[in-house]
């Protein structure tokens, strides 16, 4: 019986402008990229891993490096998947465990000479509106980054600093379009939030995302019963916590697939999340359109995309995710995930 081949590395991403958010700044991402390949298919994953959790891209290569040689050939079904890595002994990397089940969901997808979204019967390859990410810097460079995506129709922008209005008052005089506003965890007290989100709404703000620290959801509690806006958790939900409470604090929860590490289980949370009236957004860390190509299976049972990492990036690895021209990202009638290769 023949076995998977398997080999990765790791790939400096090259932002376009500084990305700065309230608590750092960066000019590249390192992500590890995953191949699997068996009967002359290749399935692609990738790892975006994030310090803020505490991943980095030596840790994911430590755990590709400690896989079970077996392992891939013991997945049976997609369903497998998050069972298979749950029971490794391996510490928990969620970027490198997503990587996995990416590389081989595309394998899969391939195999069966399908996409994913039409194995996985979606209606439509054509998701939400995603956002396009304006990174804090000067007011007036700001305008410029909002100049430069002036095609896409919501702007995602980062606050969390401490001229969080002259931004908005900048960034108001050179559109109208609707915003989302991410503070990263910046704003550090409920009287501080409380503050912030009054000036911000009369501002055509969709809602707040990650107001205060993941730390405070007492205070976030209090916070949701007065905000005039709704209220989205990035850092306040990894994945595993418990929904009924995360309710409680907001209205919208962002998930990630490098912090959920599994699309299996993302599906379950969508699932569970509308059972109680959480609304869900598809985010990303800094990705290519690989990563973000999975994310975007995943946002068609979404209400909102944030899936812009690889607009972000001017050397992408890989092409075949669209943003259509009223802004929502689509997937393509090609196999697997429906993205190919060009170089890494």
């Amino acid at each position: 019986m023949s076995h998977f081949d398997v080999s990765w590395k790791i790939v400096p991403l090259s932002l376009k402008h500084a990305f700065t958010i309230s608590r750092s700044s960066r000019t590249e991402a390192r992500n590890v990229f995953l191949s699997i390949s068996k009967n002359g298919i290749t399935g692609y994953g990738e790892a975006a891993p994030n310090s803020r959790y505490e991943e980095t891209p030596e840790k994911v290569i430590e755990y590709f490096r400690a896989l079970p040689t077996h392992l891939f050939d013991e997945i049976s079904s997609p369903e497998n998947l998050p069972q298979k890595l749950d029971n490794s002994e391996l510490p928990s990397i969620q970027s490198a465990k997503v990587a996995i089940e990416m590389a081989w969901l595309d394998w899969w997808g391939k195999s069966q000479n399908a996409p994913l979204w039409k194995l996985w019967k979606a209606k439509s390859p054509v998701g939400p509106v995603t956002s396009f990410t304006i990174g804090i810097d000067k007011p007036e460079i700001m305008q410029k980054k909002i100049e430069e995506a002036a095609h896409y129709p919501v702007y995602k922008i980062k606050l969390g600093t401490d001229r969080d209005r002259e931004i908005i008052k900048a960034i108001r005089e050179v559109t109208t379009k609707p915003l989302r506003v991410d503070a990263n965890e910046g704003w550090k007290s409920l009287k501080q939030a409380k503050r912030e989100i009054e000036f911000l709404s009369d501002q055509n703000v969709e809602f707040i995302e990650q107001p205060m620290p993941a730390s405070c959801l007492e205070d976030m509690k209090q916070l949701k019963m007065w905000s005039p806006l709704p209220l989205a958790a990035d850092e306040s939900f990894v994945g595993s916590e418990n929904l009924l409470e995360i309710s409680e604090a907001f209205d919208i929860i962002n998930i990630k697939l490098m912090k959920i590490g599994s699309l299996i289980k993302a599906r379950n949370v969508i699932s569970n999340a509308k059972d109680i009236g959480l609304k869900v957004m598809i985010g990303c860390m800094i990705e290519s359109s690989l990563a973000n190509a999975a994310g975007a299976l995943i946002a068609l049972e979404a209400d909102y995309a944030d899936l812009d990492g690889h607009l972000l990036i001017d050397n992408d690895p890989f092409e075949g995710l669209s943003v259509y021209p009223k802004g929502n990202v689509a997937l393509c009638d090609n196999l697997g995930l429906g993205v190919s290769k060009l170089d890494f």
